[in-house]
């Protein structure tokens, strides 16, 4: 994981869009418990809310989605940018030299898209994750 030696220095940044996500998430909630009555989908809970991935409501929920994965990236690339700034400033050295380098970025509570083999009763469906 590119922690080799002793002495070496490793800065976890765990960041996201926290507030925004559980927002998207809440929102997409109503709307795809309106799209559920809409077209006869009957989940076992609540939390399990969905709508058809070719509905407006999926569509509209795969975006909102998409732009608060794209903030929590923004968000942890700007700590990350800001870190090691701090270590060169410290150091009297680049990040470069510090070897200061991203080991591992991921990101999570996102939903892609995928083809699967489904009874012709059902379809592809989006669901809100909080």
């Amino acid at each position: 994981m590119g922690v080799e030696h002793t002495g070496q220095v490793c800065v976890m940044i765990h960041s996201g869009s926290r507030g925004l996500g559980h927002q998207v998430a809440t929102d997409s909630l109503v709307e795809m418990e309106k799209a559920m009555g809409r077209d006869e989908i009957l989940p076992n809970d609540r939390q399990l809310a969905c709508a058809r991935i070719t509905s407006s409501e999926g569509q509209q929920y795969l975006k909102a989605m998409a732009a608060a994965a794209n903030y929590a990236w923004v968000n942890r690339s700007s700590m990350t940018f800001l870190c090691r700034q701090a270590f060169a400033k410290q150091f009297g050295a680049t990040p470069d030299d510090l070897d200061m380098a991203v080991i591992y970025d991921v990101s999570h509570n996102i939903a892609k898209a995928r083809a699967v083999a489904m009874p012709s009763s059902s379809s592809l469906r989006a669901r809100p994750r909080a």
